[in-house]
């Protein structure tokens, strides 16, 4: 009898870990970091409920910090199965955990070099990040493959680049492990792909209790156009995967009808984002169709690009009105941190924040209105504009959560997961009421029977 146990992302948005046990074999789908608070971070230190030598296989949805950042070190740990993953996956997981790691021993560095600045010593180093890569196993969207007895077959999540939800038969049972699921009529990505049937499903909800607004582009348009009459910097965090490449997408659409935004010089200073956008190139089949040249990446003008370090130092001297993009997304780490150091004092400053923010957060901070806010230790004086938009998520909200699962023809045990109790509860809430479904919000640690 398969049984199935939550370790991550159950009470919280992050750390995404679920637990199979089959056949005496034990196999995780998705192995995430836990990020936000300093009590949500010291999750990553507890040990999982089954040894890392004793684990037979992974299979990852997607990648993203929060389902896959742990699996350098449960390698590190002895783990040496199969990460099972779709190719463009394959792709993200080598960019992603190698800035990972280079993250993790920059900020350790910096803890010792600032006295006011928190040391957290690296979860993992390079060679871990190496020898995870060595274990990825690629497959196709829409290909059965065999996990421990287990069918799998990857279905488009329409998440970020790569995504996926897992179809699963089980010991004769039907289960989906939703990962994140997209956004319906994106410009980049196709849409989730529908349901047919299931006896459960793992849904996430990190917006499972709210919907997003309809026009995103449009306050887009007025966040950089008062950013502008500001007359100083427009600071926009921006996740290097998938977020960096819709921006740059939607300022394209706006410097076609509104001259004083095809004016003002746009700069990517994320070495990260840069390589993601040459994955595009490389998996054209996972993406829509759209105009990519390095004249105009993702069909915007007037953009330079900053790679290396003293390129992104000349953004320094920026005066005037300019767009800077820059990971990580909720400014919990990378080049971000210098722009902001340098503009949450300026009043000329518009910091626009374009996705979720976690609990615990420079971004959750800022966009709650701290009055004053620590970067590298320093205590500084937000007087910069800040605006939230949540048109952007990469996550569907409520109203598409309930679309996506209305297209099954069962009625499923569901299982809310990946959001905070409040969302996970307004769900869980929604799809009884509106399905029809029988639905629990997952609790962290507990075992269920598939």
């Amino acid at each position: 009898m398969a049984e199935l146990t939550f370790v991550g992302a159950a009470g919280t948005v992050t750390g995404s870990k679920h637990l199979l046990a089959l056949n005496g074999k034990h196999v995780y789908v998705d192995c995430g970091m836990f990020q936000g608070t300093k009590e949500t971070q010291a999750l990553n230190m507890a040990p999982l409920p089954v040894p890392a030598a004793q684990t037979d296989a992974i299979v990852v949805t997607h990648g993203h910090i929060d389902h896959v950042g742990y699996l350098p070190k449960i390698v590190h740990d002895g783990f040496r199965g199969p990460i099972y993953c779709t190719p463009a996956t394959s792709g993200l997981i080598e960019i992603v955990l190698e800035d990972a790691a280079h993250l993790q021993e920059m900020m350790a560095k910096r803890g010792l070099e600032h006295e006011r600045a928190r040391h957290i010593p690296p979860f993992y180093g390079d060679d871990d990040v190496q020898a995870t890569l060595k274990l990825l196993k690629t497959v196709e969207l829409e290909t059965e493959f065999d996990v421990c007895g287990a069918t799998m077959r990857y279905r488009n999540a329409g998440h970020i680049l790569g995504s996926a939800f897992i179809d699963a038969r089980i010991e004769g049972r039907r289960v989906i492990f939703s990962g994140d699921v997209g956004r319906y009529g994106r410009p980049l990505l196709y849409d989730p792909e529908a349901l047919d049937a299931a006896d459960v499903v793992l849904c996430e909800s990190t917006y499972g209790n709210r919907n997003h607004p309809p026009d995103a582009l449009g306050e887009l348009e007025q966040a950089l156009l008062a950013g502008i009459a500001r007359g100083g910097p427009i600071v926009i965090p921006a996740f290097a995967v998938e977020r960096t490449q819709d921006i740059l997408y939607s300022i394209g659409a706006l410097q076609k009808k509104d001259p004083q935004i095809a004016r003002t010089p746009v700069h990517v200073d994320s070495p990260m984002a840069i390589k993601v956008d040459a994955l595009f190139a490389r998996y054209p089949d996972a993406h829509k169709p759209f105009i990519d040249t390095p004249q105009q990446p993702f069909g915007c003008s007037n953009v330079t690009v900053h790679v290396t370090t003293d390129e992104s130092k000349t953004l320094n001297a920026l005066k005037g009105p300019a767009i800077i993009i820059a990971s990580s997304g909720m400014a919990s780490g990378g080049r971000i941190l210098h722009h902001l150091h340098n503009h949450i004092p300026d009043p000329t400053a518009t910091i626009v924040f374009v996705g979720f923010q976690g609990p615990g957060t420079l971004g959750n901070l800022m966009i709650n209105g701290a009055k004053t806010v620590k970067v590298f230790g320093d205590p500084l004086e937000v007087k910069a504009a800040v605006v939230s938009l949540s048109g952007y998520s990469a996550h569907a909200d409520q109203s598409e959560l309930l679309r996506w699962l209305g297209t099954l023809k069962t009625t499923p045990h569901l299982y809310a997961i990946h959001g905070d109790p409040v969302a996970a509860t307004a769900l869980a809430a929604a799809v009884q009421l509106k399905l029809g479904f029988t639905a629990t919000v997952a609790e962290r640690g507990t075992t269920v029977t598939l």
